[in-house]
């Protein structure tokens, strides 16, 4: 019985990660409600993803709250700009009559609109790595989307992977809420998150500057988190 208890047991350490989902994904949600904060509170959900979940280190509320302080402003600027790009892409293939008989009558409205969804799938690539770019990665604004850019299309297998994850996590919170079975909705960020930590690791790693050797008292080589 004491080993069934035990947190080095498998199922305990299993258990704890389910936790730790749904303790994230909560907190996610919480912070995402204001609408305004959806960007920091995205780019946080990701670092937590990475060096809770993933590499076991610290606690989630712990480091949640500390990139969503350290990177709120740039992580909110981006977001509200690609909130009101969106925005005006919508209206736009509105006005064109996308959607309605009005298109037969503007020979232009279709091409432009392709013009404007095509526009939407880069912006939203580039979303795709933005954030978790912000949370690793000390760079300007105009550097970060330059850079998320690049990468969404230099990885472009690993983008596809990222949209994947993406879309089963809407798929996830859609069932969620139709089903009402809340706790679906309590676990699709967190585990989400995690899933999405794997592809995007990937890239980031191959990015990362190098860094001298360092040892510890006794010798040991210290690896920070993220070069594991």
């Amino acid at each position: 019985m004491n080993k069934f208890f035990n947190s080095d047991n498998p199922f305990m350490r299993v258990m704890s990660k389910i936790f730790d989902m749904g303790w994230l994904s909560l907190i996610y949600v919480v912070f995402c409600l204001p609408v305004v904060t959806v960007g920091a509170a995205t780019t946080s959900l990701y670092y937590v993803s990475a060096k809770v979940l993933r590499h076991n280190r610290s606690y989630v509320w712990r480091e949640f709250w500390s990139c969503f302080k350290l990177n709120f402003a740039q992580s909110t600027i981006i977001w509200l700009v690609m909130a009101v790009i969106y925005l005006l892409l919508s209206w736009n293939i509105q006005l064109l009559g996308v959607t309605d008989e009005a298109t037969a009558s503007n020979p232009y409205g279709g091409y432009l609109s392709g013009a404007y969804l095509a526009l939407g799938v880069i912006i939203f690539c580039i979303g795709c790595y933005v954030f978790p770019l912000i949370s690793r990665f000390s760079m300007k604004l105009t550097k970060i989307l330059r850079f998320s850019l690049f990468c969404a299309f230099r990885h472009f297998l690993h983008t596809l992977v990222l949209i994947a994850i993406l879309a089963l996590a809407a798929v996830g919170m859609f069932i969620g809420f139709y089903t009402q079975i809340i706790i679906i909705n309590f676990l699709v960020p967190g585990l989400a998150g995690f899933l999405y930590t794997f592809p995007m690791e990937h890239v980031m790693k191959k990015y990362m500057p190098k860094e001298e050797k360092q040892f510890d008292s006794e010798g040991t080589e210290i690896t920070k988190w993220y070069n594991e």
